[in-house]
């Protein structure tokens, strides 16, 4: 037991002491390590921002066109019933029209013939 702590004591005498004291060519070290990690990051990252952005602008092209092309289905349906409705209204009154106009003329050939009976029963 006497030589164990013996062996003990002579141990942590000849072991020298140590200092926690950081030199400059560490603290240089570190500062590399750091910035070349800082740099690794911020490059993944931009990269990271540009594929998100990619994927972004993909997407909404995509429903962009999915958009458009709803909108222009709307509106040629919208340009159909408007059609339809010029059809539906204007065609009546076309007819109306037309037979105002036939209905006019025998209105003036029986004026006509009458005029004429007129002259010739005087």
């Amino acid at each position: 037991m006497k030589i164990l702590l013996a062996l003990l004591i002579l141990s942590c005498a000849i072991a020298p002491p140590v200092f926690a004291d950081l030199t400059d060519a560490d603290l240089d070290k570190i500062r590399l390590i750091l910035n070349t990690s800082e740099k690794r990051i911020k490059s993944e990252i931009k990269s990271e921002i540009a594929e998100s952005e990619k994927r972004m602008k993909e997407y909404v092209d995509v429903r962009f066109e999915s958009v458009e092309k709803r909108l222009t289905l709307l509106s040629n349906i919208v340009i159909a019933l408007v059609a339809l409705i010029i059809v539906a209204v204007g065609l009546p009154q076309a007819l109306m029209a037309w037979r105002n106009r036939e209905t006019q003329q025998q209105i003036n050939a029986l004026k006509q013939e009458i005029e004429i009976l007129k002259q010739q029963k005087a």
